[in-house]
């Protein structure tokens, strides 16, 4: 009898903390979707800029993609006079700073140049873009990455959103191509959804997350945020931690573009493994979060799959578990769908839709493991291995 009771008073401390923990998630994401309807589509204006614009475009081991992206930049429709590409050489072990400085030998765009690191670091992209910003002459300084490409518009159209309201940051839309076979889709699908809560999270004036592929903020921001980081012992993270401290610091807007002018292309990751070892490097940089908003986000979302994950184990062994992942389960394949159907229109990947279900089943495995050993475990990423924010 005793140990019934017992049972009985346990059940329903767990439903009740289930159930709080899906009401919880089941907000945030419902204040995501209503948000990014919300925001308006940017279109160009064709007005004349004014603002001298230094792009930085950081490489290691980039070889195969550097070429491609420094010829979409120089082929921008912005006037010439007031553009200026920086590539920053992180140390490659490739080629790619021999075909970033033959490309530069023969381009008819001059106002180009390369920095070639002496040797790496841990934190080597931070150290990289921190390089490239104090000789940039640009008061507007755009970053991409090597393996990007976007279309000519894609300056103009932020430099226009730039001019006209003046935020303190600008994050650019971000998606993947040419992605083939159902893993590198369901891939595109989820980093799509990554995106679209990110631009929600702006707009209601908590961002939570930015991507350095398509990221925008004058080059004196740069210099009153970057002193004595302590964020740079993590390898991860140039973007969100100067995201952070530029939050805390200017009352100005941390604003998302929503145009496809503005929008930059990356490759998906080839394999499971790689795909892995991003996300664990993603990851690895929350130890260092101090921003609330973003902190109680990534606590509720690894929580609601936690929890997702656990019942559906627990469910062989007993109705009560059954029962809380069909709800938890019900209510996710509910709310998630509006953002992620918006954002798949928005980039026309409407057909990338078809994996939305055996991403739902797979995604709670997914975060609990990334989240899980991005903090505690090793990862690899551009010939370097880390373990935990320390590099082999």
């Amino acid at each position: 009898m005793i140990i019934y009771y017992v049972q009985n008073i346990t059940n329903e401390i767990l439903l009740c903390f289930f159930l709080a923990i899906t009401a919880g998630y089941i907000l945030l994401i419902a204040g995501y979707n209503i948000a990014w309807f919300n925001i308006k589509h940017w279109k160009i204006t064709d007005t004349k800029p004014n603002t001298k614009v230094s792009v930085i475009i950081p490489a290691r081991n980039e070889s195969e993609n550097i070429l491609r992206c420094i010829e979409n930049v120089c082929a921008q429709t912005y006037p010439s006079d007031l553009l200026e590409i920086i590539i920053v050489d992180d140390s490659s072990t490739d080629n790619t700073a021999y075909l970033v400085k033959n490309f530069i030998s023969k381009a008819h765009f001059k106002n180009i140049s390369l920095i070639e690191l002496a040797s790496g670091n841990l934190s080597s992209k931070k150290q990289a873009i921190s390089e490239a910003v104090k000789i940039a002459k640009g008061s507007l300084i755009i970053t991409t990455d090597a393996d990007c490409v976007m279309s000519s518009k894609w300056i103009i159209s932020i430099v226009e959103y730039f001019e006209k309201y003046n935020p303190v940051m600008i994050i650019g839309p971000v998606s993947f191509c040419n992605e083939s076979g159902v893993f590198q889709k369901m891939q595109s699908l989820e980093f799509m959804s990554l995106i679209a809560s990110g631009a929600a999270s702006a707009h209601l004036g908590t961002p939570i997350m930015c991507n350095g592929a398509n990221l925008a903020y004058e080059k004196e921001v740069f210099l009153k945020t970057r002193d004595g980081e302590a964020s740079d012992k993590f390898v991860s993270g140039d973007d969100i931690f100067l995201m952070h401290k530029i939050k805390k610091t200017f009352k100005r807007k941390i604003v998302f573009i929503k145009s496809r002018d503005a929008l930059v292309q990356t490759k998906p990751q080839v394999t499971v493994k790689s795909f892995l070892n991003q996300r664990k490097r993603w990851v690895s940089k929350s130890h260092g979060y101090t921003d609330t908003a973003t902190i109680i986000t990534a606590l509720m979302v690894f929580l609601f799959n936690f929890i997702l994950l656990s019942c559906f184990i627990f469910s062989f062994f007993s109705s009560f578990f059954f029962n809380i992942f069909i709800i938890c389960f019900a209510s996710k394949l509910i709310v998630d769908f509006p953002i992620l159907m918006g954002a798949s229109s928005f980039f026309k990947k409407k057909k990338m839709m078809y994996f939305y279900i055996p991403l739902q089943l797979i995604y709670p495995v997914y975060i609990v493991f990334t989240g899980l050993s991005g903090l505690f475990g090793n990862f690899s990423w551009k010939d370097r291995i880390y373990s935990g924010n320390e590099t082999k």
